[in-house]
C-alpha cells in the first residue's frame, strides 16, 4: 500500500510534528506553571484527536483484548510517553529544542539498536553490523556537536 519513500516522509513529518508540539507545549507550560499539568492537557487533546479519527472509521476499529491475553508490559507503553513529555518540557527551556531532540533521537537510536539486535518485546531481530554501528556513532557525534554553544 505505502511505498518506503511515503513511509519515510510520513515518519519524518511525525518527527517534525513532535518538535512543533514540544514548542507549543513549552509555551503552554509557561502559562500553566507546571510540566505535569501541561502534559495532562496535551494528552487529553491527543486522546480527543484519536477518538475523532477512531470514530470516523478512517482506520480499523479493533477491539480491546483480554487483560491476561498479553504480557503485562504490553499495557504500559504510555508511561514512557508521559515521562518523555514531562522531561522534555522541563529540559526545552533550559537546553533548547535542538539539544533536547538530539538527545531524544540518541536515546531512541541506542534503544532501537538493542531491541533490533536482541529481538526483545517481539521486535524483528536484525543483526548488528558495521553500517548500523557507524550510523549510530555518527548520530551520537551529531548530538555532541549540536550541544556546543
Amino acid at each position: 500500500m505505502f511505498t518506503r519513500l511515503v513511509l519515510f516522509i510520513l515518519v519524518a513529518l511525525g518527527g517534525a510534528g513532535l518538535t512543533i508540539q514540544m514548542a507549543w507545549n513549552a509555551r503552554l507550560r509557561i502559562s500553566t506553571g507546571s510540566p505535569v499539568l501541561t502534559t495532562i492537557i496535551s494528552v487529553l487533546l491527543t486522546l480527543l484527536s484519536l477518538a475523532l479519527v477512531w470514530a470516523s472509521g478512517a482506520t480499523p476499529r479493533g477491539s480491546i483484548p483480554a487483560f491476561n491475553s498479553l504480557p503485562l508490559w504490553a499495557w504500559f507503553g504510555g508511561i514512557f510517553a508521559a515521562y518523555y513529555l514531562v522531561a522534555s518540557l522541563i529540559a526545552i527551556p533550559k537546553l533548547g529544542a535542538a539539544v533536547v531532540f538530539s538527545l531524544v533521537i540518541a536515546g531512541q537510536m541506542l534503544a532501537a539498536l538493542i531491541l533490533d539486535t536482541t529481538g526483545a518485546f517481539g521486535i524483528a531481530q536484525i543483526s548488528l553490523n558495521l553500517s548500523r554501528v557507524l550510523g549510530t556513532v555518527l548520530l551520537l557525534i551529531g548530538v555532541i556537536l549540536i550541544q556546543k554553544r
